[in-house]
């Protein structure tokens, strides 16, 4: 086998070996089947063996007892006829023992052969007769051993498990002796080969038997558990079925109702909670959308008013100084309340149109760096008021497919945040482009973030510290448009942070809108300012 051939081998034998964990780790009634087949082929085989073990057993015991009953008639009558011959010449005591001999052979009824073997230790008879023996294919002579003969001398028949030939082969069988006194000739030993080639062949077919039986039973006990686990889980899967139809938003799902058992307390249950489900979101989904109509409504009609309000207050504010310095004061608190107002207005006129799905992208080709460099010029003087200084780096291609708008708006709002919390320490704003995707990452080392306050700095109307004065106004909605922005191109914004260290923003959207991409940059918390930070010319 080539090298090759070995390494494809091994990994479509890896293949296979994953589609079995898989298929095991993903369906019950897989796992459910092969455990209880496994378990009933290893019952069957315990089972089986213990059978099969008694069978043997009791065939053995009741071979055993029968032949040793035949062997001590033929035994009882071979010493009798020795017995009865008065005065025995050699002759006549080698003919009466090879007439014992000969009589000890039935083939029909198991018995293959005989010998007839003078005891050891003996002093020399007055009359001396030859061993005889059945002209058999067993050598009945060969299969004694010292031990049996021992037995045998000792007194009652004696018997030893040996191998016999058989017509196919060596078969189980007993070799039965027993002592018998010749007068004249001394102490001999009867011995009988026993063939147990009918009980290993009753025995064979009972395992035989068996083995079809156990085959049998496995099959129909597989078909049974099969049958058992679709009419147990099939509900089960139409309940998965449904409740997944529930958690896309097809509330209509419902599961068919059988009979009265368990399963179908189980469809009832699950239709029950499928309408009350319908029925909360039917709700849920009309008061949300009286809530955005109602915005989207208060705010646009809030628009001509707080215009007309804005139009006299910038008049007032533009003759401020013609005023005294209370009501001068006045004039510029209105001013600023007034622009803020008009800020909460069109941000909640943007957040009604996102809940109520009526955005849409204009995209272009668009140099993300750029518009990074626009927000951080447009910027310089909250950073000035600040005392903050920015630094802009674009590494790779900043170029994608987005709506400029929006994604300004992202910065800019990332930008402002950083200058207000910043503290009086640098903000860094890098952007990173790779082949799928853009990047902008927005650094400051300012108050930071906890981990609580960055799972919900994307909140509406959240503010990690309320009783922070900010010098821009704000409404609470900016981080929140943000994130709608970027998740509208397909892209994430994402924020992290060590509180008394820094906080960073990371916005990330697909050079093409909603394709995949891969993440040029990982979320990262700044490092602690170890000396002053120099801001970082900007590269293109």
């Amino acid at each position: 086998m080539s090298p090759r051939t070995h390494s494809s081998f091994f990994a479509l034998l890896s293949r296979r070996v994953a589609a079995i964990g898989e298929r095991w780790q993903s369906s019950l009634s897989t796992r459910t089947m092969i455990i209880i087949v496994v378990g009933g082929i290893l019952g069957f085989v315990i089972a089986g063996a213990i059978v099969v073990s008694q069978i043997r057993g009791a065939v053995f015991n009741a071979a055993l007892q029968t032949n040793i009953e035949q062997f001590s008639a033929d035994a009882t009558i071979a010493q009798d006829r020795f017995a009865q011959a008065s005065s025995p010449t050699s002759g006549q005591l080698q003919q009466i023992a090879n007439g014992v001999v000969s009589s000890m052979y039935d083939p029909t009824r198991g018995l293959i052969g005989s010998v007839l073997v003078r005891s050891d230790g003996q002093a020399t008879p007055a009359v001396q007769i030859l061993e005889p023996q059945v002209a058999t294919s067993t050598q009945v002579r060969s299969l004694l051993t010292p031990e049996l003969r021992a037995k045998t001398k000792a007194g009652d028949v004696s018997y030893m498990s040996v191998s016999v030939p058989g017509r196919d082969g060596d078969v189980a069988g007993l070799i039965l002796g027993t002592a018998v006194n010749i007068p004249s000739a001394g102490q001999y030993e009867l011995y009988a080969a026993y063939s147990l080639e009918s009980q290993e062949s009753l025995i064979r077919t009972t395992f035989r038997v068996l083995t079809f039986s156990v085959i049998a039973l496995i099959v129909l006990l597989a078909f049974v558990s099969w049958l058992l686990m679709r009419l147990v889980l099939k509900p089960v899967q139409e309940a998965s079925a449904s409740a997944h139809q529930l958690a896309e938003g097809e509330f209509e799902a419902r599961m068919e109702v059988r009979g009265t058992d368990e399963l179908a307390q189980l469809a009832r249950s699950f239709n029950l909670m499928a309408a009350s489900l319908e029925d909360q979101f039917t709700r849920m989904e009309r008061m949300s959308k009286v809530q955005t109509d109602f915005v989207s409504a208060v705010s646009h009609e809030l628009r001509s008013p707080v215009t007309t309000i804005r139009m006299a207050g910038q008049l007032i504010y533009d003759k401020r100084e013609e005023l005294s310095p209370a009501l001068r004061r006045s004039a510029e608190l209105q001013h600023d309340q007034l622009r803020n107002l008009d800020m909460m207005l069109s941000d909640l006129l943007e957040i009604s149109r996102y809940d109520a799905g009526g955005t849409s992208l204009a995209t272009q080709p668009t140099d993300v760096g750029e518009l990074a460099r626009n927000v951080v010029e447009m910027a310089a003087p909250l950073a000035q008021d600040n005392d903050v200084e920015v630094s802009v780096t674009v590494e790779g291609d900043p170029h994608a497919e987005v709506e400029p708008r929006r994604i300004e708006r992202v910065l800019r709002n990332l930008v402002v945040n950083a200058l207000e919390h910043a503290e009086g320490n640098p903000v860094s704003v890098r952007i990173v482009g790779n082949e799928s995707a853009v990047a902008a990452e927005v650094m400051d080392w300012g108050i930071g973030l906890d981990e609580d306050q960055a799972a919900h700095v994307f909140d509406r109307f959240w503010r990690a510290d309320s009783s922070r004065v900010r010098k821009t106004g704000g409404t609470g909605l900016g981080l929140t448009i943000a994130k709608e922005d970027a998740q509208i191109h397909g892209g994430t914004l994402e924020a992290t942070g060590v509180l008394g260290v820094g906080s960073t923003f990371l916005l990330t959207v697909p050079k093409v809108p909603h394709a995949h991409f891969v993440a040029p940059v990982a979320l990262a918390a700044p490092e602690p300012l170890t000396g002053d930070l120099e801001p970082v010319e900007e590269e293109q």
